[in-house]
């Protein structure tokens, strides 16, 4: 009979330290889901902000270029290629 008591005994002292286990990990699940979160957001607005940036480095290029008068060629096939696809928009407005 007292083993049995023991068995029971040292059964829930193991129940109680995985519950305390279960909680501790589920702190720890939430708080890396949460930064998670943050670091996909971040990711998302970088992302974003470089794109900005290549289009900055397209205009400025363009700007140089026809300053310069040296890539007046690469401007005028840039120009070119816009008009082409506002074109293309156009007509399929028009469909």
């Amino acid at each position: 009979m007292e083993q049995a008591k023991d068995l029971v005994s040292r059964i829930n002292e193991q129940v109680l330290e995985l519950l305390g286990q279960h909680r501790i990990l589920k702190s720890k699940s939430t708080e890396l889901q949460t930064r998670n979160t943050e670091l996909l957001k971040q990711i998302e607005n970088q992302i974003k902000e470089i794109d900005q940036f290549k289009e900055q480095i397209v205009k400025l290029k363009i700007t140089r270029s026809i300053t310069d008068k040296k890539g007046s060629t690469e401007v005028n096939t840039k120009i070119e290629e816009l008009l082409r696809e506002i074109d293309k928009c156009v007509g399929l407005l028009n469909q």
